[in-house]
């Protein structure tokens, strides 16, 4: 079985995974297990070794320079030696405080964690310019740190402030997760656990992948990611193992090419 690109299998990601010829993938998007929730696919007996396995099979099919993104709770990649396959470049922290959850004895989690890897030393791309965010209230800050004698005449004399905004960092407060009101929602089934908002995905994947690029998504849900490859004119390789996920991911994935056909006919009149 050849794996075509564009298309979102139903079935067993790992055995899916097999199927990819080894050193084509450009970028991997993992919004997989957490296990931490009572869903059947989440429960998984080791978050760390199930993560260190996912890493050891992804680095045989990301091209040398390819990123990888995983998500997780904090400890998703404690105690676990990820060096020999992959360079892990940062943990991005997602920031969420409208969490309901409130904890009684400890802290409450306020935040998920996406593991940025890449395979070797070097990334093949790092877009920054299509990932700049405001600089709001920093910016008269920025440009008082412009003007001291370290910046004026020293070895950061190239910290400069850009008008199209800043790098966005490792704390992400600016994307919001997904509530019942949100119009993007495929299904409340999805909420939180498995539709990551369009915004977080769009950033990994401008970040991290040039238009063409292929871009693998092994527990795909209800197809975000490919909904945002399709936009941004990379190809994708999707799987989910739930038939009715699939099938909303698809129906999305239409609706977005009727979309795109629309605006290129009245383009085009």
């Amino acid at each position: 079985m050849t794996l075509e690109p564009n298309k979102i299998y139903c079935g067993d990601s790992f055995n899916l995974c097999e199927k990819i010829r080894d050193q084509s993938i450009d970028l991997i998007i993992c919004d997989g297990p957490y296990g931490v929730t009572q869903n059947n696919w989440d429960r998984i007996p080791s978050i760390q070794e199930f993560n260190l396995d996912l890493i050891k099979r992804f680095s045989k099919k990301l091209k040398e320079g390819g990123a990888l993104y995983l998500f997780g709770k904090p400890d998703c990649l404690d105690f676990i030696d990820y060096r020999p396959y992959l360079n892990l470049k940062s943990k991005i922290i997602w920031y969420q405080p409208s969490r309901l959850a409130q904890g009684r004895q400890s802290y409450t989690n306020n935040h998920d964690i996406i593991g940025y890897f890449i395979k070797g030393r070097k990334p093949r791309c790092f877009n920054l310019d299509d990932i700049r965010v405001s600089q709001l209230v920093e910016l008269e800050h920025r440009r008082r740190c412009e003007n001291v004698p370290s910046v004026t005449n020293g070895q950061y004399g190239k910290t400069r402030f850009n008008k199209n905004g800043k790098n966005p960092g490792d704390v992400w407060g600016d994307i919001k997760q997904l509530t019942y009101k949100s119009k993007e929602l495929v299904s409340r089934q999805a909420l939180n656990t498995i539709q990551k908002p369009e915004s977080l995905i769009e950033r990994l994947v401008l970040a991290s992948s040039n238009p063409g690029d292929t871009v693998l998504d092994p527990f795909s849900g209800v197809g975000t990611c490919p909904v945002v490859c399709k936009r941004h004119k990379r190809n994708f390789m999707a799987f989910e193992i739930q038939p009715e996920f699939v099938e909303a991911a698809n129906e999305r994935l239409d609706k977005l090419e009727q979309e795109q056909t629309a605006i290129a006919f009245s383009y085009g009149t």
